[in-house]
């Protein structure tokens, strides 16, 4: 059996590399062993050594098989050790071969780095020394296509040029109304129910800040479109879901996988598809609006700042589209599920919280409740941009739950970072956990739930002034950062306003890693009205 099983999956691994990779035999052999025993010769040189890989699968069967096995464990409730939960094989490779190790994802070698002056290095050069993992920003173009997180070079500054000027200071102001009338549309179903249960119902609080994401994102993405929006969203979530079982597969990390004709890569085509054909509808009605009324803005949301700033961008150029529908498509699906998912997880995870840490709840809601009035009282944004109090414990949430767990670069050409000599083709893997959570940048009490350790901003809350990277750093930060959190101190301020919740005693404390970190069993809590 063992032996029918290896010829299966030498013959699967043949037909891969020849019938789905558009690459000559010497081009194949110089990618595949030749690059790969360099780079591994020159780091092992230096004391860098790692784990055994297999070939082209790299060491994801391993990883994949510690993930399921630590998916099937609890944590303790008011455990916030979460980094040997969601990334085990990071935690085994630090205790076989320290902090900075090497091994495989697929058939791309990766060094682990934790160390923030490293990292910082790495994330804010401009010489072009670095640019986004090719394999993995392949997956992540099959759910976000290529918009502005998933570009590089010229194409990425165009696309960060156009899409800048929608999440000004200014235009997020604009915004903030529907944010305060999405999260109060919610608050009053949440009314109802504890009327209806007799003063007190338990809540499972996660399902209620995707939609109330989602709804937030649809209003000020596409405004009068909001209906059609939302649709959208609903086909890139079963998306995600379909590429998140792919990625569970043992195989999915081969080249060309996603190319065979499998039931799943079928459906995943046929999604991708609808999602672009209706984003497709939604950006050429609102420029038909535009085209029959003389003088008419492409609107306020965020399709039509990016509509409009593709115009002037396009007028500048002597009529030359820089920026044409394919690229408009592709930030509207980065917008959708970039800007909602991660902004949900981190709602998610702040209500856990501060229903675990009840005397911090009662402190914030008193700072709402002096700054912005109690009940449905309505809120702007010069009143959320004094809630201190709660920017600290958004920080701490973002600290211990970071929704983006891992980010990537790769070396585009051989270059010097700090002692280590990194070879071109090189990926440097940065797992966030292992710096939000390292006892030597922030003390002993690194696993306690503090938001005052942020009381003097982030730059003063640890040893280390760039070891809190939550939103990244450098030219390619978030450039959503300034949305996600004022979404995020709209929807609690409300909340805070009007509701008192503790932890249900049916809360299963399970983070898990698919795309973001999440709580597996949801967030259950038993919430009453003031």
């Amino acid at each position: 059996m063992v032996m029918i099983f290896n010829r299966c999956k030498t013959n699967i691994i043949l037909v891969l590399l020849t019938r789905f990779m558009p690459l000559s035999l010497s081009t194949q052999v110089v990618c595949f062993v030749v690059t790969p025993a360099r780079i591994k010769r020159i780091m092992n040189r230096q004391g860098v050594k790692g784990p055994q890989a297999l070939w082209l699968l790299g060491n994801m069967p391993d990883i994949l098989r510690l993930q399921r096995a630590e998916a099937e464990k609890d944590m303790k409730t008011g455990d916030y050790d979460t980094l040997s939960h969601i990334l085990p094989f990071h935690t085994r490779n630090c205790q076989a071969y320290g902090k900075r190790y090497l091994w495989w994802f697929g058939w791309e070698p990766r060094i682990t780095l934790t160390e923030p002056d490293l990292i910082k290095e790495v994330l804010t050069n401009k010489n072009g020394f670095y640019s986004k993992s090719k394999i993995q920003n392949r997956f992540v173009i099959e759910v976000l296509g290529k918009g502005l997180v998933t570009t590089t070079g010229e194409e990425w500054a165009l696309h960060r040029q156009i899409v800048n000027p929608a999440f000004h200071q200014e235009k997020l102001k604009a915004m903030v109304g529907a944010m305060v009338k999405c999260a109060s549309s919610m608050a009053d179903e949440w009314e109802m129910r504890v009327q209806h249960d007799g003063g007190c119902v338990e809540l499972e609080v996660g399902d209620y800040m995707r939609h109330v994401t989602a709804d937030i994102i649809a209003h000020t993405a596409f405004g009068s479109s909001y209906e059609k929006g939302r649709k959208v969203f609903d086909q890139q979530l079963v998306l995600r879901n379909h590429l998140g079982q792919r990625a569970l597969q043992r195989f999915s990390a081969l080249p060309g996988y996603s190319l065979l004709p499998t039931p799943l890569n079928i459906q995943i085509l046929k999604t991708q598809m609808t999602i672009s054909s209706s984003l497709r509808e939604i950006i050429q009605s609102r420029r038909d609006t535009v085209n029959q009324a003389k003088n008419a803005s492409h609107g306020i949301d965020l399709l039509g700042l990016m509509l409009t700033a593709a115009s002037e961008e396009t007028a500048l150029k002597g009529g030359k589209v820089q920026f044409g529908m394919q690229a408009l498509i592709d930030n509207c699906k980065t917008f959708f599920l970039a800007g909602h998912e991660t902004t949900a997880t981190l709602l998610t995870w702040t209500m856990m919280l501060l229903a675990s840490h009840t005397t911090w709840q009662e402190s914030a809601r008193e700072e709402v409740t002096r700054v912005c009035g109690r009940g449905n009282r309505s809120i702007d944004t010069d009143m959320l941009s004094k809630l201190k109090t709660l920017n600290m414990i958004l920080n701490e949430s973002l600290r211990l739950f970071s929704p983006l767990a891992i980010q990537t670069r790769q070396a585009l050409r051989d270059a010097k970072l700090g002692d280590l000599d990194i070879p071109k083709g090189l990926s440097l893997h940065f797992p966030k956990p292992a710096v939000h959570l390292d006892p030597d940048l922030w003390g002993a009490d690194v696993l306690e739930f503090k938001p005052e350790r942020f009381a003097d901003g982030v730059a003063k809350a640890s040893k280390h002034p760039s070891a809190f990277i939550p939103f990244s750093s450098g030219p390619r930060f978030c450039v959503g950062q300034g949305f996600a959190l004022e979404e995020a101190r709209s929807v609690l301020a409300v909340v805070l306003q009007r509701f008192r919740f503790h932890l249900s005693p049916n809360y299963r404390h399970a983070p898990y890693l698919q795309f973001t970190v999440k709580p597996k069993y949801g967030v259950p809590v038993m919430l009453e009205c003031l």
